[in-house]
């Protein structure tokens, strides 16, 4: 297969499924490819990966005024996504920042993702600019309404979130709407219990042996919030005593096993940066310019994620190591099989993976 029947093949897809100009989504579907060849969001990286006859300058200018003019609107890609997310009834997510440095620069993202068969897929997001530090509240309220816009509430099974996303006004943001979090708190925060008496958060584990988990009786107050209270204390790797302290909106026995779901979002963060695609490689530093490569590559996640699951499930499974988990995972498995697909121009291969872009069944 030539390079343009590729993209072409992929264009019809995307043009079916987003619509819009036909020059972008050309430009699109060769983006996608293109990523999924050399794995590396790197512009010459990316103008290297096709191949249309045009010089490398003119490949890379070509590019520069794709993010320059291309405008993928949140509720075009809501769409796509809804249609590629390999998910049924309700979903839960993950809430966390990834961040490096661009020179001086801070690129720091905000991630919304649905956890799913040990990763993260990435659903919505926040560029915060230029700052190394946590998001704001607003922001990440700003990010559960955009999901419950497109999704709806009611399609929220629980929410995970590590210690750095409290506040009071986010806190009652979730409780108003009932959506059903467990969040960790830091050590030194303070509880005031039912009986008015203030606590620091790791007082009530003083008493507790090492590694079972403490379920506090009664619903208590974290800045003006009601939660329920539920913790461990461990050992660390230093061989230091630790606490991991969690809040909830319900009570449940199982709140520490659903918290250590939220891990999932840091294997897509993974395959984004050093397993994946190379995002620190990016030059991009414009947030409109970055909202659009970070849609690109989540496309491009997906779909190999999609396809490793097929792949899995219906060509020739994962070995299993001694340690218990998979040889690879689903989502390098997809990504191996795409990018020798349309490295070697394996026609079969190609229209296997076309033929999946939407679904992994």
């Amino acid at each position: 297969m030539k390079s343009h029947d590729k993209s072409n093949k992929l264009v019809s897809i995307l043009k079916q499924e987003v619509g819009g100009n036909k020059a972008r989504l050309c430009m699109l579907g060769y983006l996608i490819t293109s990523l999924l060849k050399v794995r590396n969001v790197n512009f010459n990286r990316l103008a290297s990966g096709y191949h249309n006859g045009a010089l490398l300058s003119s490949k890379i200018r070509r590019i520069q005024r794709f993010f320059a003019e291309f405008e993928f609107q949140e509720s075009v890609y809501c769409q796509l996504i809804i249609k590629m997310l390999p998910l049924s009834g309700k979903y839960r997510l993950s809430l966390d920042r990834t961040n490096w440095k661009l020179g001086k620069r801070n690129i720091n993202i905000l991630f919304l993702s649905v956890l799913y068969e040990g990763v993260g897929l990435p659903v919505f997001w926040c560029v915060l600019g230029d700052k190394r530090g946590n998001s704001s509240q607003t922001e990440r309220i700003d990010l559960l309404e955009r999901f419950m816009a497109h999704f709806g509430k009611n399609k929220i099974e629980y929410l995970t979130a590590d210690r750095e996303f409290i506040g009071q006004e986010w806190l009652s943001f979730l409780a108003a709407h009932q959506l059903r979090f467990f969040i960790r708190v830091r050590n030194n925060m303070h509880f005031t219990l039912c009986n008015g008496k203030k606590v620091k958060a790791h007082w009530l584990l003083l008493a507790q042996p090492l590694h079972q988990v403490y379920f506090h009786p009664k619903i208590v107050y974290l800045q003006n919030t009601l939660v329920y209270y539920s913790g461990l204390k461990y050992v660390d790797q230093n061989g230091k005593i630790a606490y991991l302290i969690l809040v909830s909106f319900q009570q449940t026995d199982l709140s520490l096993q659903v918290y250590k779901n939220r891990w999932q979002i840091e294997t897509m963060f993974r395959a984004f940066k050093s397993a994946g695609f190379q995002l620190e490689n990016t030059h991009v530093v414009d947030e409109k310019r970055l909202d659009t490569l970070i849609k690109v590559i989540a496309i491009a996640f997906i779909w190999s994620y999609n396809l490793g699951i097929y792949l899995n499930q219906k060509h020739k499974q994962i070995p299993i190591k001694k340690h218990g988990r998979r040889a690879v995972s689903l989502f390098t498995y997809g990504l191996d099989f795409l990018t020798e697909a349309f490295i070697n121009n394996i026609y079969r291969a190609i229209n296997k993976a076309l033929y999946l872009f939407l679904s992994c069944t």
